[in-house]
């Protein structure tokens, strides 16, 4: 199997089985399983780092708008904390 696809094929399984587990446990936040989902993508992203040069700067500008939407998302929780 090619690299690329097992790289889609962990990610994929891994974000299912998160959504699984967080509905088992009632989890109902939004903004829990968007957090979790994008530490689990960057994560298996960087234990991937076999990729060629220019996959590596698509995976990496990905990464990027991932970390920005978290960073996001704990601005949010921050604010709603102090308010």
């Amino acid at each position: 199997m090619r690299l690329y696809n097992r790289y889609i094929l962990t990610v994929a399984l891994s974000l299912l089985l998160t959504t699984v587990i967080l509905i088992a446990i009632g989890q109902n936040s939004l903004s829990i399983y968007y957090t979790i989902y994008v530490i689990e993508a960057l994560i298996i992203t960087e234990l991937y780092v076999y990729f060629n040069n220019k996959a590596r700067r698509g995976l990496t500008y990905v990464s990027t708008m991932l970390f920005g939407g978290f960073a996001v998302a704990l601005c949010l929780q921050v604010l709603k904390i102090l308010a």
